[in-house]
């Protein structure tokens, strides 16, 4: 009986000491801000994007933005929130400079939380990381648009816990819990506008889809790799051998920013009518 109790609470510490060991503050300057709108004319035709597939947006009280999506194909695929879309008539990759890309949206199957949204082109896929690798401790990347301006987290992995979805009918989800380590200065309110945003290991290959911040706890929820892994087996996804960037807690703000210029990551938004 004692050698139970004894069991019981390593496991406490464990749980309760190790993210406390791993809290730390690993803040970067703020984003550089989006190109203008003369800019970004210009650089429209350069995009992965086909050129009769970008439209003007309406004004800022006509749409608003709702999260990040990521490419795992380049032929127009992209990994996406459900929420970020849902009930939403008319969806778009924000592309900057009053500039947008309009997509239609897919579901998978089993998948209530995540969809994959269709454009006409895209930038160069992010791929998975091999699952093995992952560990509790390691240190995860999430570049997207958090409060609607470009920005990035990085957290530690901590272990998986069964999440409850907001929405009646809806299965409990396994998901990776993360404890905050840094984000970008400026960055106001909670980070849930990474929802979909890549989680990159130090090889900037996707280990989950972000699903939500609970900035009490200091915890940033994720999807597994395993639900990444039936998210991509639907689309048209092709094994990528070239070389990414090694990112570190010094250089996540600039490995972010050339994704986000790249057409890798996206901001998700919605036109209201």
């Amino acid at each position: 009986m004692k050698a139970d109790w004894l069991l019981y609470a390593a496991a406490i510490a464990v749980l309760v000491i190790v993210p406390g060991v791993w809290h730390e503050n690993s803040a970067l300057p703020e984003a550089p801000p989006p190109p203008g709108v003369g800019e970004m004319s210009l650089f429209a035709t350069f995009t992965p994007f086909s050129a009769g597939s970008i439209i003007n947006l309406p004004r800022d009280d006509q749409r608003v933005m709702t999260g990040t999506a990521f490419a795992v194909a380049a032929s127009g695929e992209w990994i996406m929130a459900r929420d970020s879309v849902a009930g939403c008539p008319h969806p778009f990759l924000n592309i900057g400079g009053n500039l947008g890309v309009p997509f239609t949206v897919r579901t998978v199957k089993g998948l209530d939380g995540y969809v994959i949204g269709m454009t006409q082109g895209a930038g160069r896929a992010l791929t998975p990381t091999d699952p093995m690798t992952i560990k509790p401790g390691v240190r995860g990347f999430m570049p997207g648009y958090p409060s609607d301006l470009p920005g990035e987290a990085t957290a530690r992995y901590i272990g998986t816990v069964s999440l409850k979805r907001a929405k009646r009918g809806e299965r409990a989800e396994t998901v990776m819990a993360w404890a905050q380590a840094g984000r970008t200065r400026g960055i106001r309110g909670d980070l849930n506008q990474l929802a979909g945003a890549p989680v990159l290991d130090d090889n900037s290959k996707v280990i989950a889809v972000t699903i939500k911040e609970k900035p009490r706890r200091g915890r940033i929820y994720t999807s597994t790799p395993e639900t990444l892994a039936k998210l991509t087996s639907v689309t048209a996804m092709k094994p990528d051998f070239d070389s990414e960037a090694v990112i570190t807690k010094a250089n996540y703000g600039i490995v972010s920013d050339t994704l986000r210029r790249e057409y890798r990551v996206a901001q998700v938004g919605c036109i209201k009518s």
